[in-house]
């Protein structure tokens, strides 16, 4: 065997055996892209939204308070509705929940007695499930 070959070898070997040391430091930690894996920002102190629309290009922020909600946990949300059509937020698995914080959000209108869940104008929740599938919600 030449030496180059056995060099060429050697480094296959090592590459193969790095690959999944890579792949799992990737998993642990992935990264978020604005505009590819959430398109809305929710921050929780002042009730401010920050929105990627697709069509229209820009950001659109607004600022929403109906009432005083409970905190939800930071992190990713998916925007989802349940089996009788409630607009909700999910929290995949990727978002650490503190003991006890349920796992589903419903988004209600501002003007809903229900509690429970994140009141919100019904235009904007329309517009969340209409155009945003993942919001990240910041403290």
């Amino acid at each position: 065997m030449s030496v180059i070959s056995a060099v060429c070898r050697l480094g296959f070997v090592a590459l193969i055996a790095a690959l999944p040391v890579v792949a799992q430091e990737a998993g642990d930690a992935p990264a978020l892209i604005s505009e590819t894996q959430y398109t809305a920002v929710f921050t929780q102190t002042p009730g401010s939204w920050l929105l990627h629309p697709a069509a229209a290009g820009a950001l659109m922020r607004l600022n929403v308070h109906c009432r005083d909600d409970a905190a939800i946990a930071p992190g990713l949300w998916l925007v989802t509705t349940d089996a009788v059509g409630q607009v909700e937020l999910v929290a995949p698995a990727l978002t650490l929940l503190p003991p006890r914080h349920p796992q589903r959000i419903p988004l209600l209108a501002c003007d809903s007695a229900e509690s429970g869940g994140l009141h919100l104008p019904a235009a904007l929740i329309r517009t969340l499930v209409r155009e945003h599938g993942v919001v990240r919600v910041d403290g």
